[in-house]
């Protein structure tokens, strides 16, 4: 490899494994809470099933928008294939957010839902 095809190493605190895109805080998200996005099903299930296997009781599940619908077969995959019955929805919150408004941009509501889980074994 030439000079110019080197890459630049960063420590692995400061990088994802297999990337060189840095790794984002969570910031004010709480530990027991997944927030769900683009990513498949099944790795949002994961991180569901391995937080009841670490022997916590309790999590939440939010999503906004047009993940809302995947954050509804999340957690119904997990409560009725993985954990078959032992999961129960103890509360659902619904909502809106506002977002955009700055410099210049119309703002506009988006929806927004938190599933609160338990396990019940």
């Amino acid at each position: 490899m030439g000079e110019s095809e080197t890459r630049e190493r960063r420590p692995m605190g400061e990088q994802q494994r297999g990337t060189d895109r840095p790794i984002r805080p969570r910031g004010n998200i709480p530990p027991d809470t997944i927030l769900i996005g683009k990513k498949p099903l099944m790795a949002y299930a994961t991180a569901v099933m391995m937080h009841f296997n670490m022997g916590r009781k309790e999590l939440t599940v939010k999503a906004r928008g047009r993940a809302i619908s995947h954050a509804v077969d999340v957690v119904e995959v997990v409560r009725r294939r993985f954990f078959e019955g032992k999961l129960s929805v103890k509360e659902v919150k619904i909502g809106t957010d506002v977002v955009g408004g700055m410099e210049g941009e119309e703002s506009r509501n988006v929806s927004t839902i938190e599933i609160r889980i338990q396990k019940t074994d």
